[in-house]
């Protein structure tokens, strides 16, 4: 799954709330809508997009569905996230090249 949709799918508050919710182990939606305060069709339009960038599966039992979390797809997104990070921590940490202008400013303030 590509990042945009796992990241724009975890950028909302409350997908990230059922997130929470399913770490503790799979879950109907109607609980799950029951424990944010919510109406089932409203929660439906979370539970799509959450679907849709493979956060989530649904399983079936019986009648009744059960999410789980599938955050496998979560690996390719940290480490974008991580090469990220440490490319820029690299380009932090390398010394300010100097100009010729800079270095005999410097040189003559340091003889003044």
């Amino acid at each position: 799954m590509a990042i945009q949709e796992t990241t724009a799918a975890l950028a909302d508050p409350l997908r990230r709330r059922v997130l929470d919710l399913l770490e503790q182990g799979g879950m109907e939606a109607g609980r799950l809508a029951e424990k944010l305060g919510m109406t089932p069709s409203k929660l439906s339009y979370h539970l799509r997009k959450l679907k849709e960038a493979d956060l989530i599966v649904g399983h079936k039992q019986g009648t009744r569905v059960i999410y789980e979390l599938n955050l496998s797809v979560l690996d390719s997104t940290i480490q974008w996230l991580y090469r990220l990070r440490t490319s820029a921590s690299d380009k932090r940490s390398l010394p300010v090249p100097q100009t010729a202008s800079t270095e005999t400013d410097s040189a003559a303030v340091s003889e003044s």
